[in-house]
């Protein structure tokens, strides 16, 4: 849990359930489109607002404001402290408001609560557009339906006092058009020294949705225990039962499962110990014909893509020695191979397919080092031939980035290092021309086409920072992979509290993109537990550690198979703190 009681009106929060999720910003606004109440695709909430006593609960009246499962919201309001809760309960389809109200005086003060909701029930995709809304008022109970969607908003003690209009704003620039339906109202008496509350429930459908069961995983560590536990959780915060369950790519407005950010974060979510959530985001997948780009929760999006097959290969091998897989994935796999086209040692994809998808990069490095890994993983055929392409990238100094026209120098030939596929000499490249203060660039500085906000010509993404970082662990760089760990890891107290962001101006740290991203917190995971520390599974009962030399700490709850291992680190040695049916082998494979 966070306390924040400081640059309020430009820190926010997510708050979520398998269902759905509630944006908000901790001075109390809701100050962008993406804020309010979404079902991902759909909002059905753009604000509330809450009044007492003639006093609305605004930046002026917040003082101090806790968040983190929930958000806590604590304010003055004359004579009257009060407690402003929002909860996202686990079977909840919809989230609830407790208003508590305390007489801090020594006489009986009278508490007017009136509640503000403002209904916006819309696709995502969709502009803004005059159309009809249906209200229906009943005991307590309040349903407003647009488009065959309803909300629902009830509570004890409240009256309904309706005032149906309409209303034009502008959060952020943006114009947004809302229907406030009523105000919800209760009146108080509240004893000195007691308090009184509201409670009001914001339901979008009727029924239960499933728990997500968490393995609560710890990194104990000065500097980086905090975050490790910041990025398990928004991984959590970023799982839905939509279109089945999955993993969408980030909050606020990234609400579909995209195929490469959900196999790049189960990295991080399979050394996190999610196992059987991390089966059905691939089972999901596996139900798909081909290897879509991403399982859309709001109609078809079929974009080219050159790095599903081989991705889903490396995330699903690694559950196989985690945990297990089922018949359906295995299958997969191989399929996965039916879609690798090899001609003259090099991967044959779509220029517009990589996770670049601004730029035509034809046979990018990226591509040939993720199916040389995934070849690598399953013993297949093809892997010297991708070995020998792989060599063609490298020239003198420099890795190419991809063999068309012009290739720019980018940040992506990390993925190679990071497999250790290239010469480590490379490495000092990542280290000089694309390290800032903020991470990895995605541009070298040096190339003619460098914008530090370019969104893949020179700005900082958390995954390129990840690359990079467990490219250094792997080529021996220690200093330097934690340096970029440490980097990435300040942008939680940033933005998004709790959350590892998309994109960031790699000159001034500006946010970019989406506040919280999974791959971005699934790969700070993954390099703390498969670089830092060197864990590395084997199989279900046998894992071999040899770690940095910067590791310290204690790793709780690393789970393989169904047993846990608690380890201490001290550098490169390590002590295996209790007694699982595990067999630990020590020290690089030979």
């Amino acid at each position: 849990m966070y306390s924040l009681n400081q640059d309020l009106s430009e820190r926010y929060g997510v708050i979520s359930n398998l269902h759905g999720f509630l944006n908000r910003h901790f001075d109390t606004g809701f100050k962008t489109k993406w804020s309010g109440y979404w079902v991902p695709p759909y909002k059905f909430l753009d604000y509330y607002a809450v009044k007492i006593n003639g006093i609305w609960l605004d930046s002026s009246t917040v003082e101090n404001v806790e968040y983190g499962d929930k958000m806590v919201f604590y304010h003055e309001a004359g004579s009257l402290n009060v407690r402003e809760t929002v909860r996202t309960p686990e079977q909840m389809p919809g989230f609830e408001l407790e208003v508590e109200v305390e007489n801090k005086s020594s006489e009986i003060k009278a508490a007017h609560i009136a509640v503000e909701p403002a209904v916006d029930i819309r696709s995502k995709s969709q502009d803004v557009e005059e159309r009809d809304y249906s209200v229906e008022t009943g005991e307590k109970k309040l349903t407003i339906s647009r488009d065959g969607k309803k909300l629902m908003i009830s509570g004890k003690g409240i009256d309904i006092e309706e005032k149906i209009k309409s209303r034009t704003h502008f959060p952020d620039g943006d114009r947004q058009e809302c229907l406030i339906p009523a105000e919800l109202v209760s009146r108080k008496e509240v004893e000195p020294e007691e308090s009184e509350n509201v409670n009001i429930k914001f339901s979008t459908s009727s029924g239960s949705f499933s728990k997500l069961k968490s393995q609560n995983p710890k990194f104990e560590n000065i500097k980086l225990g905090q975050n490790f536990s910041a990025a398990v959780s928004s991984m959590e915060n970023l799982v839905y039962r939509g279109n089945g369950k999955g993993m969408i790519a980030g909050h606020p407005w990234f609400q579909n499962y995209w195929a490469r950010d959900s196999y790049w974060t189960l990295l991080g979510l399979i050394d996190a110990g999610y196992f059987e959530l991390s089966h059905e985001i691939l089972e999901n997948f596996t139900e798909k014909e081909g290897f879509p780009n991403q399982i859309s929760l709001e109609g078809d999006y079929n974009a080219p893509n050159a790095d599903a097959a081989p991705l889903f290969v490396i995330a699903a091998e690694k559950l196989r020695r985690h945990w297990k897989i089922n018949d359906k994935i295995e299958d997969k796999i191989l399929e996965a191979f039916n879609h690798l086209e090899i001609e003259e040692c090099i991967v044959k994809h779509d220029a517009k397919g990589t996770w670049m998808d601004t730029l035509e990069r034809p046979s990018a490095v990226d591509i040939q080092a993720l199916w040389l890994r995934a070849a690598d993983l399953e013993g297949h055929n093809s892997r010297k031939e991708l070995e020998k392409g792989l060599k063609k990238f490298f020239k003198e100094e420099k890795i190419l980035d991809h063999l068309g026209e012009n290739p720019a120098l980018s940040i992506n030939p990390a993925v190679a290092l990071m497999f250790d596929q290239a010469p480590e000499s490379y490495i000092e490249d990542i280290n000089a021309e694309f390290s800032s203060r903020h991470g990895a660039r995605t541009r070298s500085v040096v190339d003619p086409g460098y914008d530090s906000s370019g969104y893949h010509t020179g700005s900082v993404w958390g995954l390129t920072t990840g690359w990079a970082s467990a490219a250094n662990f792997r080529q021996g760089r220690d200093v330097q992979g934690l340096n970029l760990l440490e980097k990435l890891g300040k942008f939680t107290m940033r933005n998004q509290v709790g959350g590892f962001p998309e994109v960031v101006d790699a000159e001034d740290g500006r946010l970019l993109g989406c506040g919280e991203q999974a791959w971005s917190a699934g790969m700070y995971v993954h390099v703390v537990d498969r670089y830092l520390l060197g864990i590395k599974v084997l199989g279900p009962e046998k894992v071999r550690i040899d770690p940095s030399e910067k590791a310290e700490g204690r790793r709780v709850r690393k789970r393989v198979g169904d047993e846990h291992l608690d380890i201490e680190f001290d550098g490169e040695d390590f002590e295996v703190l209790n007694s699982p049916n595990i067999e630990v082998l020590r020290g690089e494979e030979k």
